[in-house]
């Protein structure tokens, strides 16, 4: 696992707009077929990680669980971030193969 290329990969993501930030705009993200990636902080509460768990299963994404609230929060410009979606394919790829 290289956390700090999966970071870096997150930034460039941020800033190339192609993230969506929170639990609610992951699940729109998945029923509407944007989503390439999800990842969920490792102290997200378990109503999230279930709920998230299953949709994400129902629609064939990948999700894993990254980081902690307060690190997911850093590479989007907030306090603390429980769930972040990745909507391009390509830098998805290249988080996955980064975590594995």
């Amino acid at each position: 696992m290289n956390i700090e290329k999966v970071n870096a990969l997150l930034r460039l993501a941020q800033k190339g707009r192609m993230l969506e930030i929170g639990a609610t705009a992951a699940a729109v993200s998945i029923k509407r077929k944007r989503a390439a990636l999800i990842l969920i902080a490792i102290d997200a509460s378990e109503k999230i990680k279930r709920e998230l768990e299953l949709e994400c299963r129902r629609y064939n994404i990948p999700l894993y669980i990254f980081s902690n609230k307060t690190e997911l929060g850093k590479i989007c410009g907030r306090e603390s971030v429980a769930v972040i979606t990745v909507s391009d394919r390509n830098l998805a790829r290249g988080i996955k193969e980064n975590l594995l």
